[in-house]
């Protein structure tokens, strides 16, 4: 009897938890942000929070004033305590804390944004935007291990034994007005600095400048964001 009392509770919290999660309307709105108000390790004022958001534990996740969390947007946040081989890229500036993501003051994160910060961190400072489909990782697998390269039983599938895996991690942090076109990806290590723009389909591997738009796989600055005539 208790199994299935213990059941019966999964199920509903479960399909509980999917109501709130994809109820559209303002009415939606209203309850995620009370549900997730309780969750997050901090939220702010005047948050949305729309459909099919997904929090990855939610404890490490601070999301501040008038905010925008669009449709489908993933966050993954938390520690990493495995074994894996990690290959470590260091960012002295970064301000935040490791495994914990923080998105500032009046930011939009679009629809369908990957936001990894597992490990690392990620810190994105007031008034950034973030286009649909960008993704920015702090921590993510490598093809092969640094310490013995011609080790070919590395996989790239985290589902493989941890003696099996590398992961590349640093964290990731973007400084005040950054934007970020549509499906740019952000890697481990990376500073952006403010009033910074990375362009449509731009991967970052390192870091931007101050007022600068970055462009192109790899990344390169191409000029400046705001100039005179």
């Amino acid at each position: 009897m208790q199994r299935i009392l213990r059941l019966i509770r999964a199920i509903l919290t479960g399909t509980i938890s999917l109501m709130i999660v994809h109820w559209p309307s303002p009415f939606g709105f209203e309850i995620r942000y009370r549900y997730y108000r309780k969750k997050l390790k901090y939220l702010g004022t005047n948050v949305k929070i729309d459909t099919g958001v997904y929090f990855q534990n939610p404890e490490f996740i601070t999301i501040d004033d008038n905010c925008w969390i669009d449709k489908n947007v993933i966050i993954l946040a938390g520690r990493d305590d495995s074994t894996r081989e990690k290959i470590v890229r260091k960012n002295n500036g970064y301000p935040g804390r490791p495994g914990e993501v923080f998105i500032g003051k009046n930011i939009h994160v679009a629809v369908g944004c990957l936001i990894s910060g597992i490990s690392a961190g990620i810190y994105v400072d007031d008034n950034c935007g973030i286009a649909a489909g960008s993704k920015i990782f702090a921590f993510t697998s490598h093809y092969r291990s640094e310490k013995s390269p011609a080790n070919d039983a590395i996989c790239f599938n985290i589902l493989t034994a941890p003696e099996r895996q590398c992961i590349v991690e640093g964290p990731v942090y973007l400084e005040k007005n950054v934007g970020v076109a549509l499906n740019a990806v952000i890697l481990p290590g990376v500073t952006i600095e403010k009033n910074s723009f990375v362009s449509i389909n731009t991967v970052v591997h390192r870091n931007v400048k101050m007022n600068s738009i970055c462009s192109g796989n790899p990344g390169q600055v191409v000029s400046e964001r705001f100039r005179n005539k």
